[in-house]
């Protein structure tokens, strides 16, 4: 499955495979891409807005442009003129703040990702973070035959601050692991068995 989102100069592609993400991202400052695990990619969310640098300097150099030749007029015969310059300065400094490009930054192992926020930005985090359950769960919600009951609490618990596990199923799982506890003397499942 593969999504792309375009916006100016930003191009962002997701492939989305069966155990990691392939990501691409160009803009103007060149292109990067990587390959990353589902289980590197971090439930950490943080924000970015991009804004064009260059609108910004030229809009303010251009209105103290005009500034000092509108203060310039004022010594000839006309009086006060306000420079061409001031407004044009102003259009390039209201563009700075009106066409920006706002991002959600997803820490992992390989670097960055970033999602353009929108509806596609939306469906992107939706299916990464589908994905890294489904991933996690197949890697890690089971119960090793060698480890202690107080190991697979951990580990369930872990799977539930990771986003993996709900609520239920956490506690599901913990009882499961009390079941078999032997200090709590009571038979649960088989160890090694698939809880999902």
């Amino acid at each position: 499955m593969e999504i792309s989102q375009k916006k100016y100069s930003n191009r962002v592609r997701y492939v989305f495979g069966d155990e990691e993400l392939d990501y691409h991202v160009q803009d103007s400052s060149g292109s990067r891409s990587f390959s990353v695990p589902y289980s590197a990619i971090s439930r950490d969310r943080q924000t970015l807005v991009e804004r064009n640098q260059w609108l910004r300097n030229v809009g303010l150099l251009w209105i103290v442009l005009g500034v000092v030749t509108t203060g310039l007029s004022l010594t000839g015969e006309q009086g006060l003129k306000i420079s061409f310059w001031v407004w044009v300065g102003l259009a390039c400094y209201g563009a700075y703040h009106l066409f920006s490009t706002r991002f959600t930054i997803i820490p992992t192992e390989a670097g960055n990702l970033l999602v353009i926020d929108g509806p596609e930005g939306q469906r992107i985090l939706d299916e990464i973070a589908s994905r890294r359950a489904s991933y996690m769960r197949s890697q890690y919600d089971f119960m090793p035959e060698n480890d202690s009951p107080e190991q697979h609490r951990s580990r369930f618990k872990w799977l539930h601050r990771e986003g993996v596990l709900s609520d239920d199923e956490l506690a599901q799982r913990l009882a499961v692991v009390d079941a078999m506890d032997p200090a709590r003397g009571v038979p649960g499942p088989e160890p090694g068995a698939r809880l999902n």
